[in-house]
């Protein structure tokens, strides 16, 4: 099997991210034209138009093919009237070669698929930082330099990274440093961030379960008596917050809280169960290019 150069993903990459400018600036076009939009020719074979267009697209929840082959992107749910049952979520989780994304870099990715209650999937990499492993990061996570030697850069698997997440909702324990993480990677390599719907597990576990010590994750995974395939790896935190998260689906849904628009306001109101009369259909506003939290809950 050929493995794509990191140059090839990088253009391809680019041609998905062009296709989206294109159709939300012209709306659902024929393959042949919006091949010849996308690849600035005089004119591309229907038949070929339509390979292209399958490939490109294939498994990105962001575009719509019809029989016909004409594409188009797909609706997405309003986040203010998707249901927790029914949303499907990103969790994810990163490690690390420090606390700033500004120097430090992503060694390691890790994220979990939840879709209509239950996990439902997973992708985890390592990464090569192109920067030295602090021996202090190395004893955390178990990461050392001749593991990440031979790993992909993050160009390398940025495609890849951004096809698993898809229109999900992002979640993460302490969101704003793994975002802020991923973000800082993907306008640094890509050109753009991301603008999923988020939560985060820190801010729902202080709501949900006020009584604990703390909101760390450790302290969380004990209380449902939950253990890590591999704490401080990705894949392994990963997957006991999207536990977690299920978890807190039923604690929300015990209090009324059914929706991602209801979460936001019960977090906003500190805990309190959403007042029906208040609750409005508009969009939630975005705060999506937040500084990563230090907070020590994690």
């Amino acid at each position: 099997m050929t493995i794509p150069s990191p140059g090839f993903r990088r253009k391809t990459l680019h041609l998905v991210r062009r296709l989206e400018e294109i159709l939300l600036e012209k709306g659902a076009l024929p393959p042949a034209e919006a091949c010849r939009l996308l690849l600035h020719s005089h004119r591309v074979p229907p038949a070929l138009a339509v390979r292209i267009l399958q490939d490109l697209v294939a498994g990105d929840r962001r575009f719509r093919l019809d029989p016909a082959g004409a594409v188009a992107l797909a609706p997405a749910p309003a986040p203010s009237s998707l249901r927790l049952r029914e949303a499907r979520f990103t969790v994810l989780d990163v490690e690390t070669t420090g606390g700033s994304p500004s120097s430090d870099r992503i060694l390691e990715v890790g994220a979990v698929r939840v879709e209509r209650g239950r996990i439902d999937g997973s992708f985890a990499t390592l990464v090569n930082p192109g920067v030295p492993i602090p021996p202090f990061i190395s004893s955390m996570t178990g990461i050392r330099e001749e593991m990440v030697a031979g790993a992909p850069s993050f160009p390398a698997v940025a495609e890849e990274i951004a096809r698993f997440i898809g229109e999900s909702v992002l979640v993460a324990h302490n969101l704003p440093f793994d975002l802020g993480f991923l973000n800082q990677e993907l306008r640094r390599s890509c050109g753009f961030i991301l603008a999923n719907p988020s939560l985060c597990t820190v801010r729902l576990g202080r709501r949900l379960l006020p009584h604990l010590p703390d909101r760390r994750l450790d302290t969380l995974a004990d209380h449902y008596g939950m253990s890590f395939r591999g704490r401080h790896r990705a894949l392994g935190d990963a997957e006991v917050t999207a536990r977690l998260l299920l978890k807190f689906i039923v604690l929300l849904e015990e209090k009324g809280v059914e929706d991602l628009h209801s979460v936001e306001r019960y977090l906003a109101d500190g805990g309190r169960p959403p007042d029906p009369d208040r609750v409005s259909g508009g969009k939630r506003r975005r705060r999506q290019d937040s500084p990563p939290s230090s907070s020590g809950e994690s």
